[in-house]
C-alpha cells in the first residue's frame, strides 16, 4: 500500500488531486447468543421442508427427456433423434415434391421468384 507521501507524489506527477484516507474508529465484529439462536431456528424450520421436497432433486436419468442436461436437442435416445430427422426430411420432401407444380418462375411476374 502506498504511503501518504507516495500518494502525494504520485498526484502531483498525474495531476491528479490526492484524497488523503480517513479513519474514524477501529471496526469490531461481535456475535451474540441471540443470533445463534435465530439461525439455529431457522434451519430446524428449514429441515421438514428440504426434507419433503427431495423428490424434486431427483438425478435426470434415461427415462426423462433430457431438458436442461446439455443433450443436443434433448434427445437422449438414438431412435428420437432419427425420429427428428425422418420428419424434416418427409417435410422437405412434401415440399420440394409440391414446388414442382408452381412451374420453372421464370417470367418476371411470377412473384415467387427471387
Amino acid at each position: 500500500m502506498l504511503s501518504l507521501k507516495q500518494t502525494q507524489t504520485v498526484a502531483k506527477a498525474t495531476g491528479v488531486r490526492s484524497v488523503a484516507p480517513r479513519v474514524r474508529g477501529a471496526v469490531r465484529c461481535n456475535a451474540s447468543l441471540q443470533q445463534a439462536a435465530r439461525k439455529a431456528a431457522a434451519a430446524v424450520a428449514a429441515a421438514p421442508v428440504l426434507l419433503a421436497s427431495s423428490p424434486a432433486f431427483a438425478i435426470v436419468d434415461e427415462r426423462l427427456n433430457g431438458d436442461g442436461t446439455g443433450l443436443p436437442f434433448g434427445v437422449n435416445d438414438p431412435v428420437l433423434g432419427w425420429v427428428i430427422v425422418g420428419v424434416a426430411g418427409l417435410v422437405w420432401s412434401l415440399y420440394f415434391a409440391a414446388q414442382k407444380d408452381f412451374g420453372n418462375f421464370e417470367d418476371d411476374e411470377s412473384g415467387l421468384g427471387l
